[in-house]
This record gives C-alpha cells, structure tokens and sequence, in this order.
C-alpha cells in the first residue's frame, strides 16, 4: 500500500496542473469583426461659376473719371461757336444705375458771345451690354459776353443727355446734347458734344 502513494500523488498532481495553469490566463475576447470600422471620406469643395464680367459700360464708367469735352455751342440768338469742357467725377455703381456726381468748367466762344462756367452736377447713365444711354443736370455759374460790351452773370441751369457704345475697351463712340441757360442773361443755348473713346 505504501509503495502505490507517490504513484497516486504524482497521477493528482499531474491531473491538477493542467487546471491551474488554465486559470492564470485570461478568457479569451471575442474574434475581431472585419469591415465594420471605415477610413473617413473627404469630399472635394463645390466648384461654383464664376460671377459673369462687368458689361463694357459698368468697367469704363465705374470708378474716377476725367473728360474733355469739345463741342459746338448754338445759341438761340447770335453765331454759333465752339465749346471745350474738362469734367471730372467718380461713377457709383448701384445696379440697375451708375450715379457720377462731378464737376465741370467750360468755355464756349463765338463772334457774338462769350461764355465761361463752372458747374456741379451728375449724370445717370443705364447700362445695357456695351450701350449706355444717359441723363444728366448740373447747376452753377455763369458769366456772359456779348455785343456792345454787354457782360453779367448768373445761375446757370444745364439738362440733357445722351449715349456711348463701346465696340471695345479700346474704342467708343457717343454723343452728348445739352440745353444751356444762364438766369437772367439772353443766353440760351445748345451745347452738342461728339465723344470718341481711344484707350491704349
């Protein structure tokens, strides 16, 4: 009987190990689930058109301007003659309009008469495509020379209008018609002014 005991103890030992060694390990965790986590996707900005280019007459009108406006004047009385203005303004786009507040001095002289003004006034111009139709006031003063050493100043009142096209931005073409009076004075007049645009 004595000589079966380490047999027996070594079979139970031998039976026991397995089981311990067994419970030092952690279970097991679940097996990996594949294609359930997705690298993030980066989408490319929305691509917008371009805004449309500004017509001919909103890219020349807008902005500082400088003029010199030669032209013929016909008064209703006396010789007609020649005029030449220099205006200076800043276009003010507000859409449907292009508002140029500016100011203006001009000399007009005939056989008859004699005139010189400075005026402060603005023009509306209406651009459609490359044409631009206009009007335009102003008020100031005015002085006038006239046969028999006749001479007087006065409040000068000057409406018209008129139109520009542009072929390019190079080349235009317009005309401006006014109609001229100085207060109190026998001066009335039209003023008609070609314009051609060269730019280089």
């Amino acid at each position: 009987m004595r000589a079966n005991a380490p047999a027996t103890l070594s079979a139970a030992l031998c039976l026991l190990a397995p089981v311990a060694f067994g419970q030092s390990e952690p279970p097991p965790g679940p097996p990996p689930e594949y294609g359930t986590s997705q690298a993030p996707v980066y989408l490319p900005p929305p691509q917008y058109a371009p805004p449309p280019e500004p017509s001919l007459v909103r890219q020349m009108s807008v902005g500082p301007r400088l003029i010199i406006a030669p032209g013929v004047f016909i008064p209703s009385s006396g010789s007609t003659g020649f005029t030449l203005g220099v205006v200076g303004g800043y276009g003010i786009d507000l859409g449907p309009v292009i508002v140029t507040p500016g100011l203006m001095f001009q000399g007009s002289w005939s056989s008859d008469w004699t005139v010189y003004s400075g005026l402060g006034g603005a023009r509306l111009t209406f651009p459609f495509g490359n044409f631009g139709p206009f009007i335009e006031g102003a008020l100031g003063y005015g002085n006038v020379s006239g046969p028999l050493g006749y001479s007087k100043g006065g409040l000068e009142i000057r409406v018209g209008g008129g139109f520009i096209f542009f072929f390019s931005r190079s080349f235009a073409l317009g005309l401006t018609v006014d109609y001229d009076t100085i207060t109190d004075t026998p001066y009335h007049t039209w003023i008609i002014a070609p314009t051609i645009l060269l730019s280089f």
